[in-house]
């Protein structure tokens, strides 16, 4: 049966989707440590040779789900055009707070629980879109340029996950509004916010 590029795109999505119910199910039962592939397999009601097609072992699939939570989330709390500009950059700020919060929920992260990788993929995941939002500026070469930017970027990416890492396990933290003006207050005065339009290369706000 030929089902053509389209209904091969749709048969994979499916395959994945229910690889990642099945893996946050058992995960939610067992703990992380304890699933393995059989156990997402069998949840999902696939074999494990279907599950290697898809994924190396369980912490690809486990950085997929956490990345693709991420940046519905900041499609959700941005504009379709985002500006580089303080509403913007404050929006972000809540988002990873938001994104943090539901995951340790103002308690030190379970030993078992992967949280540096976590941890990681966001991180990644916000460097990657703030390059795409940020427009380079200044009297450098192109090259110098694009490198001070990214520099500064992967500064502010850590400066923005660290301090919402500290903040979500904190069992008397502020309120989200206050920490997010405390972070933006840190960040804005060296950043450069652009006036005009939307930028270009971060049309749909979705990294």
């Amino acid at each position: 049966m030929n089902l053509g590029r389209n209904g091969v795109d749709r048969r994979i999505g499916r395959t994945r989707q229910v690889l990642k119910e099945g893996f946050i199910a058992v995960m939610r039962e067992k703990g992380f440590p304890s699933v393995s592939v059989k156990d997402i397999a069998d949840r999902a009601n696939v074999n494990r040779g279907t599950f290697y097609i898809h994924y190396q072992d369980k912490y690809m699939l486990l950085d997929e789900i956490v990345r693709e939570r991420f940046l519905q989330l900041l499609r959700t709390s941005l504009p379709p055009n985002p500006r580089w500009n303080r509403d913007t950059l404050s929006s972000i700020i809540r988002t990873v707070l938001q994104c943090f919060e539901k995951k340790y929920r103002h308690l030190p992260p379970s030993s078992c629980f992967p949280a540096h990788q976590v941890e990681s993929v966001i991180m990644h995941e916000l460097s990657g879109f703030l390059e795409r939002l940020i427009p380079a500026a200044g009297p450098e070469s192109e090259t110098d340029r694009e490198n001070r930017l990214k520099h500064k970027i992967r500064i502010i990416s850590r400066l923005i996950c660290s301090e919402a890492v500290c903040w979500s396990q904190t069992p008397d933290a502020l309120p989200p509004d206050r920490e997010t003006e405390l972070i933006l207050s840190v960040i804005a005065d060296e950043m450069r916010f652009e006036q005009g339009g939307p930028h270009p290369h971060c049309a749909g706000g979705d990294g």
